[in-house]
């Protein structure tokens, strides 16, 4: 079994940091990153395991680098016996199509261990990685900034849908603001917008995501950024996957970011933007396309991107609010504000 040593990229981090106070936890103690030694009687490789949480049951694959997007070498289903967590093959139907072989292990919190059986027979190895806060996780607005959530108040945000309508978001823990999507008991869409416009400026923005393992994929705690109300960074629980160009990073359905940066339901995740209206000339004939600068945990993830049209809410214009989407999901968000470059 030839295994190359993959070298870390710069999408995920896995460097042993102890998790700050205010970065959160996963729920799940066996969902993240794992890595360690993989052995078929040559020498010694490097394997990484990827878990994600799918209701009842777990996806654990394995690849030569810790990259979503690189080749998987078996793909097991992982269910909880006792007090660990038993891989097992994948059988057919029951997870995502990949190379499974007769890889059987177990895993407790912190340990994965096992072995397998084929044309060569070996084991692996492999211990949790802890998540790395983002750089940016807790920057403070510099001078001259539009604070726009600092925790006390909602001064800067009307409903989008009703803007007379009271909102009906929720202050949270830890100096945070949660969708809320019921009114009086019933089903209430509510996204909020900015009163203010705005035109070119650089957002800061922290958004925890809602666990929902009994959901698979747009309904995995999904919500959104739109940019002067007309273009979309979306946000869901996409960690581990691909990064596809409706997933965590992306311009929604424009494009898929140049890796997936993010991380699981409970930590603290930070979206860093700029952004560049469209152009127009003197006859309100647009000129030039709106540009999206990404970084997502502080990995650039879209650079200087050209968006050509919109792709959720209002038509085109040289202005608008900063949208926060409501699409059913308890998604919370904090620490919010903007630089204004014109």
């Amino acid at each position: 079994m030839k295994i190359q040593i993959g070298l870390l990229t710069t999408c995920l981090s896995l460097s042993l940091v102890l998790q700050a106070a205010d970065f959160g936890a996963v729920p799940d103690p066996y969902v993240g990153n794992w890595s360690g030694i993989l052995t078929t009687g040559a020498p010694e490789e490097l394997v990484h395991a990827t878990v994600i949480k799918y209701n009842q049951w777990y996806e654990v694959t394995f690849r030569a680098k810790p990259d979503p997007r690189a080749e998987a070498i078996v793909i097991l289903n992982g269910a909880i016996q006792k007090d660990k967590l038993v891989l097992e093959p994948a059988a057919a139907g029951d997870a995502p199509p990949g190379k499974t072989s007769e890889w059987r292990g177990q895993a407790t919190r912190n340990k994965m261990t096992g072995n397998f059986l084929g044309g060569e027979n070996g084991g692996f190895s492999l211990s949790k990685v802890p998540f790395q806060p983002s750089p940016t996780l807790g920057e403070k607005a510099p001078s001259g900034a539009v604070v726009l959530f600092d925790g006390t108040h909602l001064k800067a945000w009307e409903s989008k849908q009703a803007p007379a309508d009271p909102i009906q978001w929720k202050l949270a823990d830890s100096d945070a603001l949660e969708v809320v999507s019921l009114r009086d008991g019933k089903k209430n869409k509510q996204d909020l917008r900015t009163k203010e416009l705005f035109s070119d400026y650089r957002l800061h923005l922290e958004f925890k995501l809602a666990d929902k393992p009994e959901a698979t994929g747009q309904g995995r705690s999904n919500s959104g950024i739109i940019h002067l109300g007309m273009y979309e960074t979306q946000i869901l629980d996409s960690f581990g996957l691909y990064g596809r160009d409706n997933e965590c990073g992306a311009i929604y359905k424009i494009r898929e970011p140049d890796c997936n940066a993010g991380y699981p339901a409970g930590l603290w995740q930070t979206y860093d933007i700029e952004v560049k209206a469209p152009r127009y000339d003197a006859g309100e004939k647009k000129i030039a396309a709106a540009r999206l600068t990404v970084r997502l945990n502080g990995i650039l993830v879209q650079n200087d991107v050209s968006v050509p049209n919109p792709t959720a809410g209002d038509k085109e214009a040289a202005q608008g609010p900063i949208v926060l989407q409501d699409h059913g999901n308890p998604v919370q968000f904090r620490n919010i504000w903007a630089v204004k470059y014109k």
